[in-house]
C-alpha cells in the first residue's frame, strides 16, 4: 500500500477515478510482502504490484466495477508453475478486496505518503463492503462506518495495533460483517550506535530488508544518543554496540522507556551483567524492564564473521518485532509466512 499512495495522491488532485486491489485473505504464495496493493487509475495507469501480476485480468475487471462505486471480494487461485512463473515461491489462494481509491480516507494516503503509521478498517459484508475508516497513532479518525457502534469497535481495534504492532493485518467480527483491520507502518527504523566494521555490516544487513539504518558514533553527547533513542517507536530498533557504560546505559534506559520495539546490546556476560546493574542504580529501571535487552545480542546461529553476527541480529530484530521465537519452521505449527 505504501508504494502506491503517492500515485493515488496524484489521480484523486487531477479528478482521477482510480481503485486498489489489496490482499484480505490469503494460503500459500511464499515470499510476497503483506502490504502488497495495485492501484488502476481509469485512464490506464498502474501503480504498485500484487501477486507478482498473476491476478491482474481478474483484479482489472473487478477494478472497473469498483471505480463505478461497486465494491468486492474476490477469490484468485494461481497454479504453482504460474505463480513461479510471475516471480513468487509458490502459488496458492488469495481473497483481493476492490474498492475504489476514494473510499480509503485521504488520511491514510497521507501519512503513508508521508511514512507515518496508519491502520485502515474496511467493511468486507453487506451493503457497505469497501467502506474504511483511517485511524493514526495520535487518535485521529477519518471516516466512518456508518454504524457508531461498527465503528467504535473498528476504531478500538486499530488502537489496540498501533500500541502493540504483533500482528499487521486481523479480521474482526462485526454485528455489520467482518471487518479487516490492516497497519502500515513506515519501515523499521534501526539505531546502531557505535562504529564499527559490525556497524557497516548491520548497515548492509538493514538496508537488504528495507530498513532505515542509521550508525552513530558513541563519541556524540549522551544528550543527542538519549534523545535519537526517544524517537524510536513499537516497530523501530536498537542496537549498542558501545562499551561506554554511562554513554551506553543512558541510551538504552531512553529505549526502554520510551517504548522502542526491539532493544539489543553487544558484550560479554560480564558487560552485561555490569549495564544492567547501572540500569538499575542510576536510571532506576525494574528487573522486568531491564530484561527486554536482548544481550549478548542477536540469535544462536554460530555466527563468527561481522557478516553473519549483522545476520543473527536482524534475524533476532524481525522476529522479536513480530513477537515470535525463533525456532525452525520444520518445528513450528503456525502459518509460515509471518
Amino acid at each position: 500500500m505504501k508504494d502506491i499512495a503517492t500515485e493515488v495522491l496524484r489521480w484523486n488532485a487531477a479528478a482521477m477515478p482510480s481503485a486498489v486491489a489489496r490482499l484480505v485473505g490469503l494460503q500459500g504464495f511464499g515470499g510476497r510482502r503483506s502490504d502488497d496493493a495495485l492501484a488502476l487509475a481509469a485512464n490506464g495507469e498502474r501503480a504498485g504490484s500484487l501477486l507478482g501480476g498473476s491476478a491482474d485480468d481478474a483484479i482489472a475487471t473487478a477494478a472497473t466495477a469498483a471505480v463505478a462505486g461497486h465494491a468486492s471480494v474476490i477469490s484468485v487461485v494461481v497454479a504453482d508453475n504460474d505463480a513461479v512463473g510471475c516471480g513468487l515461491a509458490c502459488g496458492g489462494r488469495a481473497d483481493v478486496l476492490v474498492q475504489a481509491s476514494s473510499a480509503i480516507p485521504s488520511l491514510a494516503w497521507t501519512a503513508m505518503a508521508e511514512r507515518c503509521p496508519v491502520v485502515i478498517a474496511t467493511l468486507l459484508e453487506g451493503d457497505a463492503i469497501g467502506r474504511s475508516i483511517a485511524v493514526t497513532p495520535d487518535g485521529t479518525l477519518d471516516g466512518s462506518l456508518g454504524d457508531p457502534a461498527v465503528t467504535l469497535e473498528a476504531v478500538q481495534a486499530s488502537q489496540a495495533m498501533l500500541a502493540r504492532p504483533k500482528d499487521l493485518t486481523r479480521t474482526v467480527v462485526t454485528d455489520a460483517g467482518a471487518l479487516f483491520v490492516s497497519l502500515l507502518r513506515p519501515a523499521t527504523h534501526l539505531l546502531v550506535i557505535g562504529e564499527a566494521i559490525l556497524a557497516d555490516a548491520i548497515d548492509a544487513q538493514g538496508a537488504l530488508l528495507g530498513w532505515s539504518t542509521v550508525v552513530v558514533s558513541d563519541t556524540l553527547p549522551a544528550a543527542e544518543l538519549v534523545a535519537a533513542a526517544e524517537k524510536l517507536g513499537p516497530g523501530d530498533g536498537l542496537v549498542v554496540l558501545s562499551h561506554d557504560l554511562p554513554a551506553s546505559c543512558a541510551t538504552l534506559a531512553a529505549a526502554l522507556t520510551g517504548g522502542c520495539g526491539y532493544v539489543g546490546a553487544l558484550g560479554s556476560r560480564h558487560t552485561q551483567t555490569a549495564r544492567a546493574a547501572r540500569l538499575a542504580e542510576v536510571h532506576g529501571l525494574g528487573e522486568q524492564v531491564i530484561s527486554r535487552i536482548h544481550g549478548p545480542v542477536g540469535l544462536d546461529l554460530g555466527s563468527r564473521t561481522p557478516e553473519e553476527t549483522a545476520l543473527a541480529i536482524a534475524a533476532e530484530v524481525v522476529a522479536t518485532l513480530a513477537d515470535r521465537n525463533a525456532s525452525s519452521l520444520r518445528s513450528s505449527g503456525g502459518p509460515i509466512n509471518g
